[in-house]
Formats: structure tokens, sequence, C-alpha cells
């Protein structure tokens, strides 16, 4: 009897190979499927940033008079920083939003700040896997809301330190205007480095100086009131080098914009870097120095500290004087300092 060249072979023998092709196809959709996750939640996570970037710059824009916001001007910021930003369509592109129809005031010191990966907007999230079930592209969209807050009476959360007066009030706000905060062994000082030793407060933890309460105040301000005239202060011996620059550093790392080396007019962020001080006269009285309070100012901290702030010292730059004073809206208060924040 002749046999067929078939003979001898199981029935089931190829089954193998076409088991490792569907298992090779399931794994190139599940890799493609994990591609598309994941940049779908890259997209999500970028345009969040740049959601919240574009709503703090709009928020930027407030009217110093009234704390209000000036529509037109924070339409424009926010779209020019959403720009500064990138997320993913098939790469990496601009984010652009609409400065009109993706930009609103829910409150007149509140911007909300839409942006989008989406179809309707023709720059949704282009798929792999999804492809293979007819869905070529994702939507995806975030959004932020950012409010101007009004930072309290000035003669609240002090900082602990305080320039002295300037004759004739000869203040400056320019871009390049810095004066000195706090003074560095460098500058001549024996002993007192514009630090002030703040009286007991009853509202926090903390009694008199020492690094801890030097600390708290630089970083979180002095939980009492202090006024101008009202009571006389010494100054703080010691350099307090160390708690000094760790809570200025704490607080700039805190601060939404944390770009060095800016100016006051470029900055968008979260007032974390702006101080309110007293400022100053003061007078020798046995190797210390009593101080007076005379007025309060802002001042803008433009580059965080590093080491050289113990020979240094810390500059500012001046903002504005601020005065204690009603702060209701009526009338509106215009020597409050306003700060902002993410509510969203």
């Amino acid at each position: 009897m002749n046999r067929t060249p078939h003979d001898g072979r199981r029935p089931d023998e190829g089954i193998a190979v076409i088991w490792v092709a569907v298992f090779l196809l399931v794994s190139l959709w599940f890799v493609s499927l994990a591609i598309d996750m994941g940049k779908l939640m890259a997209a999500k996570t970028q345009l969040q940033a740049a959601a919240d970037a574009a709503a703090l710059a709009g928020a930027s824009s407030v009217d110093p008079e009234t704390g209000d916001l000036v529509q037109d001007s924070a339409r424009v910021r926010a779209a020019e920083v959403a720009a500064a930003n990138a997320a993913y369509e098939g790469v990496q592109t601009s984010v652009v939003i609409d400065a009109v129809n993706d930009v609103s005031f829910p409150t007149p010191k509140q911007v909300r700040v839409i942006v989008r990966r989406e179809a309707a907007t023709g720059n949704p999230v282009l798929t792999h896997f999804a492809q293979t079930l007819g869905i070529p592209n994702l939507s995806v969209n975030a959004d932020a809301t950012a409010e101007v807050q009004q930072l309290g009476e000035p003669c609240e959360r002090l900082a602990p330190f305080a320039p002295e007066d300037v004759p004739d009030s000869a203040f400056n706000s320019d871009c390049g205007s810095e004066y000195t905060l706090k003074d560095g062994s460098g500058q001549g000082q024996q002993g007192n480095f514009q630090l002030l030793e703040l009286p007991d407060c009853n509202e926090d933890a903390f009694s008199g100086g020492g690094a801890a309460a030097i600390y708290q105040y630089v970083r979180y301000g002095y939980d009492c009131c202090m006024r101008i005239d009202d009571e006389w202060v010494y100054s703080e011996p010691g350099n307090k080098v160390g708690p000094f620059r760790a809570a200025l550093q704490d607080r700039f790392d805190a601060d939404t914009d944390s770009r060095q080396g800016i100016c006051y007019q470029e900055y968008t962020g979260n007032s974390s870097r702006v101080f309110i001080t007293p400022i100053i006269e003061s007078f020798d009285v046995s190797g210390k120095k009593l101080v007076r309070i005379v007025k309060f100012a802002a001042f803008f901290l433009k580059d965080r500290p590093g080491g050289s702030m113990t020979q240094q010292g810390v500059k500012g730059q001046f903002i504005k004087f601020v005065v204690p004073g009603n702060p209701g809206p009526d009338p509106p208060d215009d020597s409050m300092l306003f700060g902002i924040h993410l509510v969203e």
C-alpha cells in the first residue's frame, strides 16, 4: 500500500504557529493601547500645567485700586503663557487657546482658563491602537481657576527685618532697583543686621527672637500686628543666617513662579516672594538699635537665596508703600496688596 507524504503527521500540527501569531497580534494591540493611554495621560498632565500657568498669568492682571481683574489684559497674558507650554497631539505642540472663548471670569476677582486637545478645535491626541477600532483620535482638556486675594492689613504678617527709611522716601520700583532688606556680615556690620526683636505674640508659639522664631516669621510672617509709632522695638542681635536662609528658600520654592533674576513687572506667581516689611528709623542704644516703624512697604525677592547671603545680605525690589486702612470695598482701599492663587 502506498503512503502519502502526509502520513504519520498529527492532525493538530501547525496549530502552535497560529497561536503564536494570535499572541503576537494581541501583544501588539496591548502595546499600542499602552502607548495611547500613556500619551493621553501625558497630554492631560501637560494641559493641566498649561491651564494652571495661564490662569495665574491672567490673574496677575489686577487693578491695584480695586483688586478686580483687568479682563482684556488678563486674556492676553493667559494666552501668551499658555502658548509657552506644550502638550501632545501626535507630538508635543504649543498650547493655543482662544482668548475670548477659553478665558472667562466667574467673579470680578477670578479668571478661569480652559485648554483643549479636541477634534472640534483641530488638535486632538492622535491614537495608535484605537485606530484599528475606528477611533483615530481622542479628546482631552483641562481647566484652572485663579483668584486675586487681598493679603490683609500691612501691619499683619510682617517679615522680621526692616530696611532703613531712605531720605525723602526715595524708593523707586524700577526694574533694576534693589534695596538691602537684611545686612550681611561683609557689609561692616557689628552684630546688628536689620533683624527685629519682635515682641512676644500670644497668637503664636514663638517668643522673642531665636532661630525658630526667625524661621517662622520669615517663612510665614509675624502673627501679631505692629503699627506705625505704636511701639518701639530693638534690633535682633546676630546674623542668624541658617534659619533666615532656609525660610527664604522655602518661601521661594513655594512660589508658582520660580524664575530667577526677573523683576516684579514680569512676575506671575502666587506672591510667596513678596514681603511686607516695616520701614524704620533707628537709634543706637548701648550697642543695640532702638527701632521705630515709620511706614510699611512691599518688596519682591528676585533670586533664590544662596550661600553668598552670609556676606552679601538680602536685597529686594521695592514694589510700593502700603498704609493700613479700611479693607472694605466701599470706598476701595488703594493701599492694599493683592496676591493670586489657584482655587480649582
